[in-house]
C-alpha cells in the first residue's frame, strides 16, 4: 500500500469465527485502545458504525453478525484466557458489554488453541474461559486431532448449514451472571403493568448465563411461533416496557438497551422455520422468540438465552415451567426457535430453603475459523470527538 495512504489508516490483525449461529470479528486484547472513549471510537470505525449497511467496514448489518471478541491472556488463575463479548450497533453507534453470547463463546476455546494461547490435548482439550462481561467461569471441550482443533464432524446447528466438529459448552457456574442471583426478583413470577393493554400480566425474570425476562406471548395477543418481520411495531413497545421495569426491578444501569432478554413464550406447536422447514409440536417443548429494543428478532436464539431458558423450565411458577408444563428435572429442554430447535440439557434442584440451585448446565455448538488478515481502520474516525 502507498506510503501516504498508509498515514492516513491503521493496521489491524483481525481473525473471523463463527461460533454457532453467530459471527464475530476475534482481536487480540493488545490491539484494542484500553481508554473507554478510544476503543468505542476504534471499535464503531472497525465495523463501520452507524450505517445501515455496514458498508465500510467489518460488520455484517445483522445482530448476529455485528459482534466482537476480544481475547487476552487470563487474569485470574482458574482461567486459560479472558474473553470480552461487545455487541456493535448497526444504524446506531453503540457499543455494549452488557452480555455474554454464547453462540461466539463456543468459538473462543477453538480461537485459543489455534493462537497457541494454550497446548493442545487429544481426543479433546478443555478451556476454561473467563469472561469479563459477567466475571464468570466458562468450560469449553474442543475436538482435537493431529495438533489442532476439529473442523469436521457430525454435530448439526439449526441455523447452520452442514455439520461439524462438536463445541461441548459448560454454563454450570454462571448463575446470577448479570444481577447476582438466580431468581433477581426474589420469585418465580411477578406481575408487571403494561400500558397499551391496560392491565397487569405475569412475567419471570431468571439469571443464567445472561437475565432473561419472559413474557407469555399469548398475553401480548401473539402465538410466539412468529418469525422477523411479522410481529407489529406494538409487540415490541409491550416488551419494551416490561424491560424497563425489569431494569428498575432489578437494579440494572437504566442506559442499557440488551439485557433483561425479552423473551415470548407459546405452548409447543407446529411452526415452520425461516428456511421453510417444518418443526412439529412434538419435538419441542415449547416455542420462545427473543425480541429486541427498536423492533428486531433474533433469528435464531441466544446462547445465554437458551442456557437461561432451559433453568427456567425447571423451576416452578416460572412462565416457561408453565409453558412446558412441567418442571421436574434433570432434563433436555427442547426450545423452538425461528431457525429450528435447540437442546439445553440443564439440572436443577429445589433446596429445602425453598430456593432453586443449578447443578448442570451446557449445551453444544460448532464453530469454526473463517478469515485471517488485516483491516484498515481511518485514522480521521479514531480522532473525532
Amino acid at each position: 500500500m502507498h506510503t501516504e495512504a498508509m498515514k492516513e489508516q491503521i493496521r489491524v490483525p483481525v481473525t473471523m469465527m463463527r461460533g454457532g449461529t453467530s459471527k464475530a470479528v476475534f482481536l487480540a486484547q493488545q490491539d484494542v485502545p484500553t481508554d473507554p472513549q478510544a476503543r468505542q471510537r476504534f471499535l464503531l470505525a472497525l465495523f463501520g458504525s452507524p450505517d445501515v449497511r455496514q458498508i465500510d467496514g467489518l460488520g455484517g448489518a445483522d445482530i448476529l453478525t455485528s459482534k466482537c471478541a476480544i481475547i487476552g491472556p487470563p487474569s485470574r488463575p482458574d482461567a486459560d484466557i479472558d474473553y470480552t463479548f461487545v455487541q456493535i450497533g448497526i444504524d446506531q453507534p453503540t457499543v455494549s458489554f452488557e452480555i455474554v453470547c454464547g453462540n461466539i463463546s463456543s468459538a473462543t476455546g477453538v480461537y485459543a488453541l489455534q493462537e497457541r494461547l494454550i497446548p493442545v490435548q487429544e481426543p479433546v482439550t478443555t478451556v476454561r474461559v473467563h469472561n469479563t462481561n459477567t466475571g464468570k467461569i466458562l468450560r469449553m471441550v474442543v475436538q482435537c486431532a493431529d495438533g489442532e482443533p476439529c473442523v469436521e464432524g457430525d454435530s448439526e446447528v439449526d441455523g447452520v448449514p452442514g455439520t461439524g466438529a462438536e463445541v461441548a459448552l459448560d454454563y454450570s457456574g454462571t448463575s446470577g451472571a448479570t444481577t447476582g442471583k438466580l431468581l433477581p426478583t426474589g420469585q418465580a413470577r411477578d406481575w408487571v403493568h403494561v400500558s397499551r393493554l391496560g392491565r397487569d400480566i405475569p412475567v419471570s425474570v431468571v439469571d443464567v448465563g445472561t437475565a432473561c425476562v419472559f413474557i407469555r406471548a399469548a398475553d401480548l395477543g401473539v402465538t410466539g411461533k412468529e418469525l422477523p418481520g411479522q410481529l407489529s411495531p406494538d409487540i415490541y413497545e409491550m416488551a419494551e416496557e416490561v424491560r424497563r421495569w425489569a431494569v428498575d426491578r432489578c437494579h440494572l444501569p437504566a442506559e442499557g438497551i440488551l439485557t433483561p432478554y425479552q423473551v415470548l413464550i407459546g405452548q409447543a406447536q407446529d411452526y415452520r422455520t425461516i428456511a421453510d422447514r417444518a418443526v412439529a409440536a412434538s419435538e419441542i417443548d415449547f416455542v420462545a422468540r427473543m425480541v429486541l429494543h427498536g423492533g428486531a428478532m433474533h433469528k435464531a436464539f441466544p446462547g445465554g438465552g437458551s442456557v437461561c431458558l432451559s433453568v427456567a423450565a425447571q423451576i416452578a411458577g416460572t412462565i416457561p415451567a408453565e409453558a412446558r408444563g412441567a418442571h421436574a428435572g434433570p432434563a433436555r429442554i427442547r426450545i423452538g426457535h425461528p431457525s429450528g430447535v435447540i437442546q439445553i440439557y440443564a439440572n436443577v434442584e429445589h433446596t429445602a430453603k425453598d430456593d432453586w440451585t443449578v447443578r448442570e448446565v451446557h449445551f453444544s455448538r460448532t464453530a469454526r475459523r473463517l478469515f485471517d488478515g488485516t483491516a484498515y481502520v481511518r485514522r480521521a474516525l479514531l480522532e473525532t470527538i
